[in-house]
């Protein structure tokens, strides 16, 4: 690691270690310490947390200094979250604090600034990180809690609190600029990482996959919102046409009719079920292996890697018609869009992938990988360091 300058120290708060929490923690962290910042992370260093973090990022604990955001008895320090994030900077003695999810604090602090209650005085002018569901912003006027976070927002801004603040939804920026008058604001692409070209046929092998079946890949989260039980219906038990076969990587929730539908399409062989924490390269191998990656979400506000790591593997996207996502597949031409929880019109579009042309199929590859290419891994590093070098 560089030498790090006294005055280059971050603290960077992390409270979560699900989803995409600490692959975001990891990408973030590496970028940093390559500029030579001196690393705090302020985190749940619980023994619920602290096996995760152990287990995911142990070649980069050696390179950082760990502040535990939580007392032993479970509760933060100072009795809450802003006032936690205060204590580890006091702690850390660092000169900047970047929140690796704004959205931790986001709703506390722009309603306690909406009625001129601020952050602690320590904090301002040294606030970044990254603002994943800005919902004021989309919808200023409804429900009334956007107004009141509106108007916080822009006292913030105002005040001059924030320092570097990303938005991942590239198309914010038109209602952010009349707060931002001194660049404070930044694009920062949701970010794909690693080999995403292995054929087709070789990731099938290595999981197991039939090679003559036509693939969906459902990944992440199997719970209600990600539409997994959608899939499930628009699917069948047996699947309606025996050319489909359904790949289903990540940890299913709870419920038990879901599972049990699962596990009739998997013992029928029309599907595979990976209900667990699946590695990186076995998440590449899922990606590489499928023919069409489903995002049948159910009001999804803001991005998802998942579309990101489907353009890398040059896949069709199935998606939701609505927010960022939908607009972005219809932008770009990633792939196919049916109305939010509708069953028939999503086996519509599966079904369109099984007599997809060859040539249809490469147009949506081509696009597919043009677009992967504003949100790999450089792309992410390249925007989120820029503003920390001028």
């Amino acid at each position: 690691m560089k030498s790090s300058p006294p005055d280059r120290h971050i603290l960077i708060f992390e409270p979560g270690s699900v989803g995409h929490r600490l692959t975001w923690l990891r990408y973030v962290t590496e970028d940093f310490l390559e500029m030579g910042f001196k690393l705090t992370w302020a985190v749940d260093f619980s023994t619920r947390a602290r096996p995760l973090i152990e287990e995911q990022l142990s070649s980069l604990l050696p390179q950082v200094s760990v502040l535990s955001l939580f007392h032993e008895n479970g509760r933060w320090r100072r009795g809450g979250k802003i006032r936690s994030l205060e204590e580890c900077r006091e702690i850390s003695q660092a000169g900047e604090v970047f929140l690796n999810e704004f959205d931790e604090v986001a709703s506390g602090v722009l309603r306690s600034a909406a009625v001129g209650m601020m952050p602690p005085p320590s904090l301002c002018g040294k606030l970044s990180g990254v603002y994943f569901r800005p919902r004021f912003l989309t919808h200023p006027r409804r429900p009334a809690g956007n107004m009141i976070k509106a108007g916080g927002f822009a006292r913030l801004c105002r005040q001059g609190w924030f320092r570097n603040l990303y938005f991942v939804d590239e198309y914010l920026f038109p209602a952010l600029w009349k707060n931002d008058a001194s660049g404070r604001f930044h694009f920062l692409p949701d970010p794909w990482s690693g080999d995403f070209s292995f054929p087709a046929e070789t990731a099938r092998k290595r999981l197991g996959i039939p090679p003559d079946r036509i693939v969906y890949l459902h990944y992440g989260m199997g719970d209600r919102r990600k539409g997994l039980h959608l899939v499930v219906e628009a699917m069948g038990t047996p699947a309606a046409d025996p050319r489909m076969f359904l790949l289903c990587a990540g940890r299913i929730s709870d419920d038990r009719h879901l599972l049990d539908r699962l596990t009739g399409l998997e013992k029928a062989g029309a599907a595979k079920l990976m209900n667990r924490y699946v590695s990186e390269e076995e998440e590449r191998l899922c990606f590489c292996c499928a023919d069409a990656v489903l995002l049948p979400y159910i009001e999804h506000y803001g991005s998802s890697g998942v579309l990101s790591r489907a353009a890398a593997a040059g896949k069709v996207a199935i998606v939701s018609d609505e927010g960022l996502l939908a607009r972005r597949v219809r932008d770009h031409r990633l792939g196919l869009l049916f109305p939010t929880g509708n069953i028939r019109e999503l086996r519509q579009r599966m079904n369109d992938m099984l007599d997809m042309e060859p040539a249809i199929r490469r147009r949506y590859r081509d696009a597919s990988l043009r677009y992967a290419e504003s949100c790999s891994r450089e792309a992410f590093r390249k925007a989120l360091t820029s503003p920390w070098r001028s």
